[in-house]
């Protein structure tokens, strides 16, 4: 019989993080043959043996997706993989050539006359650029098939960005805010909360500029626009926020709290829908608590996967902002448990007045539905649990 391996084990053993294994599940790249009963993934022999398969494409240059149709095609054989191989290592090394004969130029102008042509210099620091990596392999192949996913959302998009843009509609335009939370949410789409990999994209495109970053044709302008109208986005929802969170009750508010806390404690500055969750479990009181734990779900074990998932999201303590920033997710999470509210209120004349708790957890199961954030996925993929099925517990449990 194979010996199984937890996903934390495989990472530890092979040296990738357990992010890049759940996004290889996530795509059908690598899927565990095996769940435990609390729904852990379970890799066995031949699950290992396709991701050594993977690893090696990887290493040859391949991306996700041609690793895809490699693995799925049968007649794929090994003089295919070093043909490949061949070309790629044929490119970088007359890219090598070209950087090596531009340096040799400049070394020789040095030697005769003891200065440089400007031009020579931007020459050869243009071909180093080319060969410098902001992004991880990991972390190009990554972005590279999510992508390909959504270029014509993201190129539609764009369009309507920069017609704004040329047309001079101011950022706090009700048009361009639209356009900035679509914006907002492909970008955590892109990185999936990886705060890495936006800082990094970010700093390509200011050291770079669009000619070298160009991700769906952006230009420096548009991205400048559209980071403005974020920030304002970003701003008004601030605002709004204390009024919304009138509209909690003290349970409600005290579970955000606990969450915050409890988020803060993982060094991760930013509340989405898991540190929602934690803090139902954390307030551990509610009904909505009551309904997550008679279902087997644990504070200890969703903390737990919250630091694997995340952990690079994780920062120092020291640069832990007195604030937490809240997440686009959680945002809707609780647009969502004032809906559940006011439908309750009408259908109901003398319910709650206020949000409680599990309206905060209907929200999250209600969010689901449109995607779904991290707080939804931890109750499916970990504690193997019927959203639907739950969110029928829960509705049953707060009218008694």
């Amino acid at each position: 019989m194979s010996k199984s391996m937890k996903i934390g084990e495989l990472a530890q053993q092979v040296g990738l993080s357990i992010r890049t294994l759940h996004y290889y599940d996530e795509i059908g790249l690598l899927s565990p043959s095996d769940r435990t009963e609390a729904g852990h993934r379970l890799y066995r022999d031949h699950d290992i043996i396709r991701l050594q398969k993977v690893i090696s494409l990887q290493q040859l240059g391949f991306a996700l997706k041609e690793i895809r149709e490699c693995l799925e095609n049968p007649d794929f054989a090994l003089p295919q993989v070093i043909n490949l191989h061949r070309a790629r290592l044929r490119e970088q090394m007359a890219l090598s050539r070209t950087l090596l004969d531009r340096l040799d130029a400049i070394a020789t102008q040095l030697q005769t006359t003891q200065s440089i042509a400007v031009e020579n210099l931007i020459q050869a620091m243009e071909t180093i650029t080319m060969t410098t990596q902001y992004f991880t392999p990991e972390q190009q192949a990554i972005l590279e098939a999510r992508f390909e996913k959504r270029a014509v959302e993201w190129q539609d998009l764009l369009t309507e960005i920069r017609a704004e843009m040329n047309r001079g509609t101011e950022v706090n335009d009700p048009n361009v805010q639209r356009l900035a939370g679509a914006w907002r949410a492909n970008m955590a789409s892109l990185i999936h909360g990886d705060r890495q990999i936006y800082e990094s994209f970010v700093k390509m495109y200011q050291h770079e500029g669009s000619e070298t970053a160009g991700i769906g044709a952006l230009d420096n302008d548009t991205f400048e626009y559209i980071s403005k109208a974020v920030s304002f986005l970003s701003l008004a929802e601030d605002m709004d926020f204390v009024v919304t969170f009138k509209r909690f009750n003290v349970e409600a508010n005290q579970v955000i709290a606990v969450g915050q806390q409890a988020i803060r404690e993982l060094n991760f500055n930013f509340f989405g829908t898991e540190g929602m969750l934690l803090g139902l479990l954390a307030e551990g009181k509610s009904v909505a608590a009551q309904v997550l734990m008679d279902a087997g779900v644990s504070f200890g074990t969703t903390q737990q996967v919250i630091q694997e998932w995340l952990a690079s999201s994780a920062i120092l303590p020291e640069d832990m902002p007195e604030q937490l920033g809240f997440a686009p997710r959680a945002y809707r999470v609780m647009e969502l448990a004032l809906e559940a509210l006011n439908q309750s209120a009408a259908q109901q004349p003398a319910g709650p007045v206020r949000a409680n708790p599990g309206h905060l957890l209907l929200g999250i199961l209600l969010e689901a539905q449109e995607g779904g954030g991290v707080a939804s996925k931890i109750l499916t993929d970990v504690f193997g649990l019927d959203l639907i099925q739950l969110e029928q517990q829960l509705r049953t449990a707060m009218v008694r």
